[in-house]
């Protein structure tokens, strides 16, 4: 079993490095892009600015290259792809610090740029030309000179941006800041992570302390009059959609009895029990019939049929020798419903006003936020990838008969 668990833990860096390039090439070429966004309010300002009356070229035309080939060293698309990637990932140096100029008729400049470490947080560089050859003068350890020609450039002065190259990505835990408000990925996900990890968890909980017992009740009883009305009960739930039930309990349980708040989130009960009556009464309901039909084909098994005639008692029978094989499907299982706790439910959210992780991955997609959209993605696939470990180790503590060897 430690054998198993080192080699599935090692193949976690390879399977995250195939989900999270996928992505990355996936925001290289979807269309309406951060840059596009950025050219989009730009016009969209430069037409406030003329208050609709007036027309003017530059306010609907396409941005000079200066600006595009700002944008795109902003958000990495001057690097080729796999070079992009790597900088996001914190593989590879990026240009943590940096500013673009041009040179004088004497091949001097003067440029300043964004430095942590100087006073103020801005330094002067200085660029001379010796032998024909540019190069920065005083210029701390670490400072960059490179040269940056626009396509098409009318301006003969050579063109160049001096950087500070630096490790920040994944690896150094930095997801980027946002396309939209230019805030901190971190700083924004640690804002809706607790509301979704809150009704992530109590989901979980629910879901497993309602379906697992009232799988039992309903397996013990199986054709009576509670099995028969309890599925139809859970057929009815599970045919109806979370978000119309949301609506539907919105409507009479906050707006006509106004017994709880219709909309926004504090940690406390009243302002749980809608929503995660709404989340959870698709996964216990399936759950509850799962468990059921698996105990009613292991009470029917062979070694069950053994115990009775060895004279185990019936309560014995049913916990240790058909309830537990019954728990393997759920365990395996296990590791998805984790993922449960960072997805969240954007139409349940938006329903009842919740700021969580479903809302602000909706509006990651639909904004093009990218950097986003990564830090999200990221988050979700390292808690798939460890709870998929997770479930072989449900697995086996549900059934001590299976070992994850070789010879199995």
């Amino acid at each position: 079993m430690l054998r198993y668990l080192l080699r599935r833990l090692s193949l976690i860096p390879l399977t995250f490095l195939g989900i999270t390039f996928v992505a990355f090439l996936f925001t290289r070429f979807v269309p309406g892009g951060p840059i596009e966004q950025a050219l989009a309010a730009r016009q969209q300002a430069a037409m406030q600015r003329l208050g609709g009356n007036a027309v003017r070229s530059d306010a609907s035309g396409p941005a000079s290259p200066e600006e595009i080939d700002s944008l795109k060293r902003r958000y990495g698309f001057d690097r080729p792809l796999v070079e992009a990637y790597a900088i996001w990932l914190g593989a590879w140096p990026g240009p943590a610090d940096w500013a673009t100029f041009r040179l004088e008729k004497d091949g001097k400049a003067k440029v300043e740029v964004s430095d942590p470490s100087a006073p103020g947080g801005r330094r002067v560089l200085e660029v001379a030309t010796v032998d024909g050859k540019p190069g920065l003068v005083g210029a701390p350890k670490g400072w960059r000179l490179e040269a940056a020609p626009l396509p098409d450039d009318t301006d003969p002065a050579p063109r160049f941006v001096a950087y500070r190259p630096e490790f920040s990505g994944i690896l150094q835990l930095d997801l980027g800041k946002s396309s939209v408000d230019d805030r901190p990925v971190w700083e924004l996900l640690t804002e809706r992570i607790p509301v979704s990890a809150w009704f992530g968890f109590w989901s979980l909980v629910v879901a497993y302390v309602v379906s697992i017992p009232l799988g039992v009740a309903k397996a013990v009883g199986h054709g009576r009059g509670f099995d028969s009305a309890s599925s139809g009960v859970l057929f009815v739930l599970y045919a109806i959609p979370g978000f119309v039930l949301a609506v539907a309990l919105q409507q009479l349980v906050c707006f006509r009895l106004g017994w709880l708040p219709h909309s926004g989130f504090e940690f406390g009960w009243t302002h749980t029990v809608l929503p995660l009556a709404c989340l959870s009464v698709g996964s216990f309901t399936l759950m509850t019939l799962f468990v059921k039909n698996s105990l009613l084909d292991n009470l029917s098994s062979d070694h069950v049929r053994t115990a009775r005639a060895k004279g185990l008692g019936r309560w014995r029978v049913l916990l240790v020798h058909g309830l537990r094989n019954s728990l393997i499907p759920l365990a395996a299982n296990f590791g998805h419903i984790i993922g449960f706790f960072l997805t969240g439910s954007f139409l349940i959210e938006v329903t009842f006003d919740i700021n969580g992780m479903g809302l602000v991955s909706y509006d990651a997609l639909v904004q093009r936020n990218f950097p986003v959209f990564l830090g999200i993605l990221t988050l979700s696939s390292l808690l798939m990838l460890v709870g998929n470990v997770l479930s072989d180790l449900c697995v086996a503590l549900a059934d001590p008969r299976i070992r994850f060897d070789k010879s199995a």
